[in-house]
């Protein structure tokens, strides 16, 4: 399972990784001759994520298995977070389904043939997609003869980029989602939203109202960097939300938030510290360190920035 790498990352998996998102997504999305043909009820989540290490900085994936008319198979979300659409997207689209479908093989070894893939890109950058949605324009030459050497297949694409507001469709929570992430970049974000956390208004469960409001606005202060506590207030009070939920949200989110913040910020501060401390004494720090510097808590980063005034080697400083 891949780290969160950034706030795109987390908001992606926050809310595609709910059942009923992804649902509603494949319900609008997909081509209607395949959508009709899944039993949603069937939708489970792969936990496995395919995109290579140093590409996670601008894409995100998730894999859920479904049971079609004919059988089960595969429908892989791609994210990319990109504010310009990659031209080799075919190319990494064709090797992350290899990797699912030799995983696949592993699991289920007395099977004799693989099952479907239908790639899903979702596409949230400033600049209109334009790379071809088949995977044959990559290869050259450009010839009939050739074709059938040469594999070919192509992913449903939703660019939001070039969609209205009104073009997003679905159930609350994915227009919600969707609307987000397509005005996420958008100099005018704190006018929008009090216009997007209004839709809540149609969720039903409180509980979900919170919950969804906390990821929500958690994406937007890391996303932009713009918003502190007092703005997101006034943001929430200028939404049609009902007056107790918004303020149970402001008492056990808001401030709550504030504190881990302020506490997210000084250990970040105590990582960096022991990070430079332990490249002075060692040199370059390989991977497991720094890692591991990166996952700690803050009792153990005090410990070990102790630990480096006797310890004689970097395994020293850890134990």
């Amino acid at each position: 399972m891949s780290t969160v790498i950034n706030p795109h990352d987390s908001f992606f998996r926050e809310t595609f990784g709910r059942k009923e998102i992804a649902a509603s997504f494949l319900r609008e999305y997909l081509p209607e001759g395949i959508a009709c043909q899944l039993d949603m009820k069937s939708l489970a989540l792969v936990k496995d994520s395919y995109v290579d290490k140093e590409l996670q900085h601008h894409f995100s994936d998730l894999l859920y298995s479904v049971q079609h008319r004919q059988g089960r198979m595969y429908l892989y979300f791609l994210f990319e977070h990109k504010s310009s659409p990659d031209p080799w997207i075919g190319l990494q689209l064709l090797r992350y389904q290899v990797k699912i479908w030799e995983q696949h093989r592993k699991q289920h070894p007395k099977e004799k043939k693989l099952p479907a893939i239908v790639p899903l890109v979702l596409y949230h950058g400033r600049q209109q997609w334009r790379v071809s949605q088949r995977f044959r324009p990559l290869i050259e030459p450009d010839s009939n003869d050739l074709d059938q050497f040469i594999p070919d297949f192509s992913y449903q694409l939703l660019d939001l980029s070039t969609m209205s507001d009104d073009q997003v469709r679905g159930e609350v929570l994915e227009r919600i989602t969707l609307l987000l992430l397509k005005h996420i970049f958008n100099p005018a974000l704190g006018n929008k939203l009090p216009e997007i956390l209004t839709l809540l208004q149609e969720v039903d469960a409180k509980q979900d109202v919170l919950e969804i409001l906390e990821v929500l606005l958690r994406y937007v202060v890391k996303a932009t960097s713009k918003f502190d506590e007092t703005e997101i207030k006034d943001i929430l009070k200028k939404s049609f939300i009902e007056e107790d939920v918004m303020q149970d949200f402001i008492d056990k989110y808001v401030e709550l938030g504030v504190q881990q913040g302020m506490q997210q910020g000084m250990q970040q501060g105590q990582g960096k510290m022991l990070t430079a401390q332990l490249t002075h004494r060692f040199g370059t720090l390989p991977d497991w360190v720094t890692q591991k510097i990166a996952e700690a808590e803050a009792g153990a980063l005090e410990k070990w920035s102790l630990n480096i005034f006797s310890a004689s080697s970097m395994n020293e400083v850890f134990h």
